[in-house]
């Protein structure tokens, strides 16, 4: 059943029922339950300024600045040191390996803290703090003599994007308090405003953070009043636009916005096809040529699920014969196989010429095996051997066996040892496929079984692969 529809139609009693039934045994929800009604009944308490805020930046800054540049790349904590796998490793990475679990058991403490703040609904607190490690990240300086990091600021800001995003997840399992993410989200746009001018990058990396509080919000249209009044272009933050319009329940500005901004960012993009597919099928032909023309290994993947040659022929060929020749899945090429001519067939084929099992499963639908004995004929050392011959055993029956033997006979006097055992052992079962040659499989089994010098470990293959 569907979750929203659900919900929605559900009595109050009844989703009463279902939360004094999950609280009761839960101390975290009772925590957060109290917090919730706390904030709710007092629209004042904990609201920060403008300066409380910055200075909770700035002390988280200085709190973990000095706590990751306490780490020394040159001689990281060996004795707590836990390689990541077993084996060998280099020199170079167990440097770094070491380094970065020193560094993620300072994330680990800023993630306890921070989720405490969540869990308090002090979400002012919680945002600065996020703000407040990303400087400390970016502001950082280490001495990284033996380049155990391409770059060590680089590395650490996307360890902060990972943390960043496991916060969202908690925040959108949580109950938060209306007033405390509306005035979060004022004080991120002042601090925007106040140290990132004009700078467009910034507030679009925390995008998604504050999409996830923006949900919590009662009053969107507050927060882009705020955004306009503290000039915070919605290109910079167009998903968090198209939230509050849709949020506030302004279908016309939503629409509009997601005109002008979908060139801007991807999931503006994703929405407007989706929009257009369902209520203008026109503009979404429109729409979806110029997204598949601008990135089409992007765009390929997202249209399949609603291109159809209905709504337009040639997108639908582009699309599918786009994912053919990129992703080498046999279900795409059936969905378009009947567009191609004799000439634009070979033209695929060419085009498929280093993906030799992609071709040959593609020629066995189309049943060209004399094409597909070429391309045997030319691979018999090829890695997929197998894979290749499979589609013609009884085909061409006695020229695979006649193949098979001679390719195994001259493995078997070349190489020695149990992946090379075991190959033998592997191309000798489709011997047993080919119809009419049970006689000459079972000698060809015996021949190559009872090999002179005598291979031990060759038969213990022979006998697990259940050819003796």
């Amino acid at each position: 059943m569907n979750f929203n529809s659900t919900y929605k139609n559900t009595d109050d009693k009844d989703k009463l029922l279902f939360l004094n039934a999950i609280i009761k045994n839960n101390e975290q929800l009772q925590s957060e339950f109290v917090n919730y009604i706390i904030q709710n009944k007092n629209d004042t308490k904990e609201i920060s300024s403008k300066k409380d805020f910055f200075i909770k930046i700035e002390k988280t800054e200085t709190q973990y600045v000095n706590q990751l540049e306490s780490v020394d790349l040159e001689n990281p904590d060996w004795d707590n040191y836990n390689p990541e796998y077993s084996g060998y490793i280099k020199e170079w990475e167990q440097y770094q390996q070491a380094s970065e679990q020193e560094f993620n058991k300072y994330f680990n403490i800023f993630k306890s803290e921070s989720l405490d703040k969540l869990l308090e609904q002090n979400i002012t607190d919680f945002t600065a703090m996020i703000l407040g490690l990303y400087e400390a990240c970016l502001n950082v300086d280490i001495t990284d003599e033996y380049e155990s990091f391409d770059g060590v600021n680089d590395h650490l800001i996307m360890e902060h994007g990972e943390v960043m995003r496991e916060l969202i997840g908690k925040i959108k399992l949580s109950a938060i308090s209306a007033n405390q993410v509306e005035n979060a989200i004022e004080l991120f746009f002042e601090y925007c405003t106040s140290e990132y001018p004009g700078n467009l990058s910034f507030p679009k990396y925390f995008e998604p953070l504050i999409v996830s509080l923006a949900d919590f919000s009662n009053n969107p249209e507050k927060i882009m009043s705020t955004m306009k009044n503290l000039d915070i272009a919605p290109t910079a933050m167009p998903q968090l636009v198209l939230l509050l319009n849709k949020n506030s329940g302004n279908s016309a500005d939503w629409l509009k916005n997601a005109e002008l901004l979908y060139k801007n960012d991807t999931r503006v993009a994703e929405q407007l096809v989706g929009y257009y597919f369902t209520n203008d099928k026109s503009k979404f032909v429109v729409i979806a040529n110029e997204l598949f023309k601008k990135i089409p290994n992007t765009w390929s993947k997202y249209l399949k699920d609603f291109i159809s040659e209905e709504i337009d022929k040639d997108l639908y060929f582009r699309i599918f014969h786009y994912l053919t020749i990129n992703q080498f899945e046999i279900e795409y090429y059936n969905k378009v196989r009947n567009y191609y001519n004799a000439d634009t067939f070979q033209k695929l084929i060419e085009s498929l010429s280093h993906q030799k099992t992609f071709v040959v499963n593609i020629l066995n639908i189309e049943k060209k095996y004399e094409e597909i004995k070429t391309i045997v004929t030319d691979n018999i050392a090829d890695w997929d051997f197998n894979k290749l011959i499979t589609p013609i055993l009884n085909i061409y029956p006695e020229f695979c066996f006649n193949t098979i033997s001679s390719k195994l006979h001259s493995k078997l006097k070349s190489e020695r040892g149990r992946s090379a055992y075991s190959a033998i052992a592997e191309t000798l079962l489709l011997t047993k496929q080919i119809k009419g040659f049970e006689q000459k499989t079972n000698a060809l089994i015996q021949q190559l079984y009872n090999n002179k010098p005598n291979l031990p470990a060759l038969k213990d293959e022979f006998r697990s692969a259940g050819l003796m």
